[in-house]
């Protein structure tokens, strides 16, 4: 699965038949995370709340 996505990503776009498996699509969670997001601060958030 890895090697077709990797060889899909230095194919031309036309010359690919290339498809997305099933499983693979159910992965897609369709959220967009911020780019400026504070990862440390949002972990540590999270680990201060649930160790109350």
């Amino acid at each position: 699965m890895v090697e077709s996505y990797l060889q899909s990503l230095t194919m031309d776009k036309k010359d690919s038949d290339f498809s997305i498996s099933p499983f693979v699509r159910s992965l897609a969670t369709g959220i967009k995370i911020p780019t400026d997001l504070d990862y440390k601060k949002e972990y540590s958030d999270q680990l201060l709340e649930k160790y109350k």
